[in-house]
């Protein structure tokens, strides 16, 4: 959670990102992006320590 120097008031979710000035597209277009690179490194990771076991 972050407090807005002066505001007095917890910012947190939504309101957060409202905060940073960038639509919530981009940053729901960042967050998929990120899950589907997280997904693909994790899958190749999996991958090659399986071929290593086998070897």
């Amino acid at each position: 959670m972050y407090r807005a120097p002066g505001g007095g008031a917890v910012i947190g979710g939504g309101t957060g990102l409202a905060v940073t000035g960038a639509d919530i597209g981009w940053w729901l277009a960042l967050g998929i992006a990120l899950l589907i690179t997280g997904a693909l490194l994790l899958h190749s990771h999996r991958r090659r320590t399986v071929a290593a076991k086998k070897d």
